[in-house]
């Protein structure tokens, strides 16, 4: 996707690491016109797959999940990371480990939203190790249901996560793919 990558080119800040700042019109300011066209991008790559929710986990994928979501005409669903009273009891739940953030936690999914009749559509804005995305299959396959693919915005393609996915059969689809960072600067594919 063209504009995504021009953003990320003319406004995204490499910090410590590798790590990509986008925060200023992805995952935390967000340009809600550029979400929308990146939800139909999604979308419209995964058509004809008979995806029957959209999932994602909490907090920095819940925009594009919506997105896409909408334009696929299904309902969104994000797995939580804390329990509240807002969810009921009767969860699935997976450990979940975020590289970036040094830090675990546990994802949950009400067992009233997911099922064994859903196929999914997996969504996050930057999909780096993989860490989110297995623990995202692992509460689907608890629930008996099936993972039609994975869509992302932006894919670090120096990290494993991807490649883990591929192999195990998983269609993934990013809309920016980052080859690999340099002295400060972003090179795409």
């Amino acid at each position: 996707m063209d504009e995504l990558k021009r953003r990320i080119l003319s406004d995204a800040v490499v910090g410590e690491g590798d790590i990509i700042h986008v925060d200023m019109f992805l995952n935390h300011c967000m340009d809600m016109d550029l979400m929308e066209r990146m939800g139909n991008a999604l979308a419209k790559r995964f058509r004809g797959t008979h995806i029957t929710k959209v999932l994602t986990a909490e907090s920095s994928g819940i925009a594009l999940a919506c997105f896409t979501a909408k334009a696929l005409g299904v309902p969104v669903l994000y797995a939580k990371k804390f329990q509240t009273g807002y969810i009921d009891p009767d969860v699935y739940s997976v450990d979940a480990h975020s590289f970036s953030l040094d830090k675990s936690y546990t994802l949950r999914v009400s067992k009233r939203y997911l099922d064994d009749s859903d196929r999914v559509l997996l969504v996050d804005d930057i999909l780096s190790n993989g860490q989110t995305m297995l623990s995202l299959l692992e509460l689907v396959s608890k629930a008996g249901g099936e993972v039609t693919g994975v869509g992302v915005a932006i894919e670090k393609a120096m990290r494993e996560g991807g490649k883990v996915l591929r192999r195990m059969g998983i269609r993934v689809e990013a809309l920016a793919t980052v080859e690999r960072i340099e002295d400060g600067h972003i090179f795409l594919a």
